[in-house]
């Protein structure tokens, strides 16, 4: 740590963009190594790596659907809208049942 001290800010800068590069080559070898030795044991265990990936999607992040950007309003109370996908809601249905065109019901 006391070497540091004594550098200059471009080397310790130049030393950090290295030491960067050097840690993103080393995950990658590392994270080969595991894969390998996963697919290893799939094969052994009869498997096909196919499905080894298939049994580990539950560890996956869950995908959340962005929200979509509202495409129609309820006159009636403006804070009830819809993106326009789905199964529209009762109040769309309502609205196009008392005369209103899809066209009224879009937001300006």
């Amino acid at each position: 740590m006391n070497e540091l001290k004594g550098l200059s800010y471009a080397e310790l800068r130049a030393l950090l963009e290295k030491t960067e590069a050097a840690l993103a080559e080393k995950r990658t070898e590392e994270l080969k190594v595991l894969a390998d030795g996963y697919a290893k044991k799939l094969q052994m265990g009869g498997f096909a790596i196919a499905e080894g990936i298939e049994a580990l999607k539950p560890y996956l992040p869950a995908k959340t659907a962005k929200p979509s950007a509202a495409k129609y309003a309820n006159p009636a109370n403006p804070a009830q809208t819809w993106g326009g996908m789905g199964k529209p809601p009762q109040w769309f249905k309502e609205q196009l049942a008392s005369g209103r065109t899809r066209e009224e019901l879009q937001v300006p």
